[in-house]
């Protein structure tokens, strides 16, 4: 496709508009020789950002047993001009005996965006820790400061989904700092980990890295003249150091369920009869950006749930996200007091109060006891964790973008779009999007290991799905994320040559299925070779490929047998294995084909054979493909991903264009807006329903017809559930393929359903204008929208379903550059 082509494609594919590029970005280098040289940011003849200092550097031997720090540095000498200036200076660290290189680049990007990058080396020490923190300054006092989640934050520490901030200049301009990505800057947003005896849930971490990676200047200060937006790389707190106080704990609680409770002195007795999450309710003392730590010691029988939530207005809204969480069976014994113990960070929740839940969520004439309960808050020891190797560089990158100031949802698409720009990424605006938000889900795997870690979305961290991983990295040309990511998962393979479902820092994981990751294992093999002409483990992969023939089709009779689906629709278990679902059955094939192509002796028979059983699922009365041949009802557009991955891998279909396009029509397409692209079309689809000969042609699932086993019957029988999740909600990246499927096979819809599909990931909920694991097909405000979906990783793998609809081409991605250069 030549670029004449690709440009026009871009304009129409663009889903909405771009502040107004009326900016003029420009640098001006400020100082002396005696006093130092920083750099201001200016619009036009307009002095936005005025610092008094490029950066301060705290650093520690390794272990901290001697500190030094560079404070308030600028540089010694300038070079450059217009567009692209660097500073420098070489300092003598004497407590270290040990010379420091530094150099800080400015760049203006374009009339929107500056790049500023910090070079760091030390030749005399095998490994310095240290911390950075940068510091920008407005130029005049702001009307107010904004981050990605809040329109007028009020100070202190931004620990958000995406981490942004800004401020709003009198006249009406927004100054919005942004950085590169974790695995880069070597940060981690990680703030829990999983607990431990096999209970469940998350608990905070005791030694915090990041916490404060974005900050802004607190009212108190403002009040002193103190403005600022600080990003700080590197800072760890420590809750086992420095200091702690305990608080004061209201002894009146609330009974909630089926429960009686009891209570001498710190004992609670609590005698459950049948329930559902019954127990105690207390509101405890928790305050906006501070750490605490729960404890209290239980015996019983029946395990403890532990719940967190914010109280607004006296209502219960959401669960705290940073510790705690998810705590729903933790173990106890019924003679024996089990220590109960967990930390939480509290991020700005808008002055919110919280209440702490105590019980069980299930459970028949059961007793607990609990006694001791105890809140300490944090003071924590502030200590650096970023290493500089000797004679190793290490960069911190961040950018600074101007544009006009709207209101605050475009606020957070600038954010994103910026951060795509700055990182030299083409495409449409939905395209950087997800690139900048794939980007900020990428971080280190943890303090001690520096190698690139990729997770869903925030709900989900600190753990890896390595499915999830694959769709978001496979689709960067970025050689280090492809080659790291993949040996990760090479690390995880067991004995029998089967790739790990999840990577989870901090503890460890057994989960090992026979789900499609280890055929994903060998299709990012074959891409990792094609793209970067590397050479890979053969041992590993030899296992990979025995495991896959032997484990989905041991008597070679090219029909798929699998315990579990190969498909992201996995909430249900099949023993003994099944050979009923479509998706197996069609990745099976995809197997097949890379398995050949890595070498391996696959007849081309044999792949026929299984392509044919692929479109045997096709039923031609019914006229689309079966997801499960026992419910032929059901229809699912994951059926079709097996045919978008013989398309983009081996530019080769599998099914008729008569089976793709008939399968496509029967899908509903659901939630009209008449501001939508195409607002004679739904804008989502879901991605199973049951289609019906009513008069509206399709219902969601429910208990008598249910493939989802016990599963679906207890969550989807009263209807409550109907358009969400696995009951019918809309995933990004499974309807966007499908729809690119159905243009590849002659669909006349698909064009037009890809804009609406792509418009509702960011305008459906105005309130959310970014990517989602799922939206609902059946909602009455989005206020019902789960808080957990939010920036969901893994439908940037829509850059590589654009590349198979001809609307982008791999010349797009800064890192296919770096490749060809």
């Amino acid at each position: 496709m030549n670029k004449i082509t690709i440009t026009i494609l871009l304009f129409f594919f663009c889903l909405f508009g771009t502040a107004a590029w009326s900016q003029d970005i420009n640098l001006k280098v400020v100082g002396d020789d005696a006093h130092g040289y920083t750099v201001e940011i200016y619009n036009g003849s307009k002095l936005l950002v005025k610092n008094t200092e490029e950066f301060s550097l705290r650093m520690a031997n390794s272990d901290l047993s001697e500190t030094a720090a560079i404070t308030a540095w600028k540089g010694a000498k300038w070079t450059g001009k217009g567009n692209n200036i660097s500073l420098t200076r070489h300092t003598y660290v004497s407590e270290f005996d040990l010379n420091v290189s530094i150099t800080v680049t400015y760049q203006v990007i374009n009339k929107n965006v500056v790049k500023k990058s910090i070079d760091l080396t030390q030749s005399g020490m095998p490994s310095l820790y240290y911390t950075i923190e940068e510091t920008a300054k407005p130029a005049q006092i702001p009307s107010k400061y904004v981050t990605f989640e809040y329109d007028n934050f009020p100070g202190g520490f931004a620990h958000e989904m995406f981490p942004s901030a800004g401020f709003v200049t009198p006249d009406n301009q927004v100054v919005g700092f942004l950085m590169d990505a974790g695995y880069k800057n070597h940060y981690t947003r990680t703030t829990r980990r999983r607990f431990n005896g096999h209970g469940g849930g998350f608990v905070g971490m005791r030694k915090l890295p990041d916490p404060a990676l974005v900050s802004i200047a607190t009212l108190e200060e403002r009040k002193n003249n103190q403005n600022y937006i600080k990003q700080t790389f590197g800072e760890m707190y420590n809750l086992d150091a420095g200091t702690e106080s305990k608080l004061k704990i209201d002894s009146k609680f609330q009974k909630l369920g089926d429960v009686q409770i009891e209570k001498e002195d710190s004992l609670y007795q609590l005698k459950f009869n049948e329930n559902n999450r019954s127990g105690m309710e207390m509101i405890i003392p928790f305050k906006n950006q501070k750490i605490y730590t729960i404890s209290f010691v239980s015996k019983g029988t029946a395990p403890v749930a532990v719940k967190l939530f914010r109280i607004k207005n006296g209502k219960k809204t959401i669960e705290l996200e940073n510790g705690v969480k998810y705590i729903d069976n933790f173990p106890v014994k019924e003679n024996e007091w089990i220590l109960f113990k967990g930390s939480v960070m509290v991020p700005y929740i808008e002055n919110d109060s919280v209440s702490l839940f105590i019980g069980a969520q299930s459970g028949k004439d059961c007793i607990l006891q609990v006694k001791d309960l105890k809140i300490a808050e944090h003071q924590p020891q502030k200590e650096p964790y970023n290493r500089i190797n000797i004679g190793q560089k290490v960069t911190k990158t961040t950018y600074v973008f101007v544009e006009p100031w709207k209101n605050h949802h475009d606020f957070v698409v600038s954010s994103q779009l910026r951060l795509a720009e700055g990182k030299g990424f083409q495409g449409s605006d939905i395209e950087k999007m997800l690139y900048s938000n794939f980007n900020m889900l990428t971080w280190i795997t943890d303090v001690n290991d520096f190698s690139p870690f990729n997770v869903p979305n925030m709900n989900y961290s600190p753990d890896m799905y390595n499915r999830d991983s694959f769709f978001s990295i496979v689709s960067s040309y970025n050689k280090e994320l492809n080659l790291s990511i993949w040996d990760k998962w090479a690390q995880t393979q067991n004995s029998k040559g089967a790739i790990g479902t999840i990577i989870t820092p901090y503890m460890g994981s057994v989960e090992v299925k026979d789900n499609e990751a280890t055929i994903e294992f060998l299709i990012w093999a074959m891409m990792n070779k094609r793209r970067f002409g590397v050479k890979l483990p053969e041992d590993k992969i030899k296992k990979a490929v025995d495991f896959v023939l032997n484990e989905f089709d041991e008597d070679k009779d090219g029909i798929c047998k699998s315990h579990f689906s190969m498909s992201q629709v996995d909430i249900i278990d099949y023993n003994p294995k099944t050979d009923r679902l479509a998706v197996n059955q069609g990745m099976l094939v995809i197997a097949l084909r890379t398995i050949k192509e890595l070498g391996f002796d696959i007849s081309e028979a044999y792949i026929d054979k299984a392509e044919q059983e692929y479109r045997n699922f096709y039923d031609v009365k019914r006229k689309h493909l079966l997801f499960d041949k026992e419910f032929p009802d059901i229809i699912t557009l994951t059926d079709l991903e097996p045919e978008f991955f013989s398309l983009w891998l081996f530019n080769k279909p599998i099914l008729t264009d008569e089976m793709v396009v008939n399968h496509l029509n029967q899908m509903p397409v659901l939630n009209k807006v008449s501001n939508s692209p195409h607002p004679e079309y739904g804008t989502t689809a879901p991605i199973c329903i049951r289609l019906t000969n009513t008069e509206k042609g399709y219902a969601y699932l429910s208990a008598d017809y249910q493939p989802f086993g016990e599963f679906g019957k207890s969550n989807y029988a009263d209807g409550s559930q109907d358009g969400v999740y696995y009951n019918g909600g809309s995933w990004f990246r499974a309807e966007y393929c499908a729809y690119v499927v159905g243009q590849k096979h002659g669909w006349e819809k698909a064009k037009k359903l890809m804009e609406n599909r792509a418009w509702a990931e960011i305008n459906l909920n105005p309130k959310w204008p970014y990517s989602k694991e799922f939206i609902p097909t059946k909602w009455t405000t989005t206020d019902s929208w789960w808080p957990s979906t939010r920036g969901l990783c893994w439908n940037v793998f829509i850059l590589m379903a654009d590349e198979v609809a001809g609307l982008r081409s791999p010349e797009m991605d800064p890192d296919y550059i770096k490749l060809k250069n």
